[in-house]
């Protein structure tokens, strides 16, 4: 495993932590914990890190094996886990704490793309 992966691997695993505790934050501030959604919660957690191995191993199997293909997995998908990660903790900061919700903290974070182009 290279540096990019091991980094990608733990930036994902930090988010997932963060997510995860933002959200129990947020629960136990609205007095909304549920052992079910909390339950839920971690199954969808659980299934990005399966997402993660899965990349993983297909990305060092490319090395020996022809897959028929050969393309880099595992920073994509850390990309998007981290991305969906960062989207949820800000939501749930948003909501412990609307002052900052639309704050110019958060939106250091936000992107000001549309997709369109100029």
């Amino acid at each position: 495993m290279d540096k990019t992966e091991t980094t990608a691997l733990i930036v994902v695993s930090i988010m997932i932590v963060m997510d995860y505790l933002t959200g129990l934050i947020k629960a136990a501030m609205q007095h909304d914990i549920s052992s079910e959604k909390m339950r839920n919660g971690l199954y969808h957690k659980i299934s990005f890190v399966i997402v993660m191995f899965l990349a993983e191993i297909i990305e060092r199997a490319q090395q020996s094996i022809d897959l028929g293909f050969s393309m880099p997995i595992v920073a994509p998908a850390a990309i998007y886990i981290t991305i969906t990660e960062v989207s949820s903790v800000l939501e749930n900061l948003g909501e412990i704490n609307p002052e900052l919700k639309n704050s110019r903290l958060l939106t250091l974070f936000r992107s000001n793309k549309t997709g369109e182009e100029e």
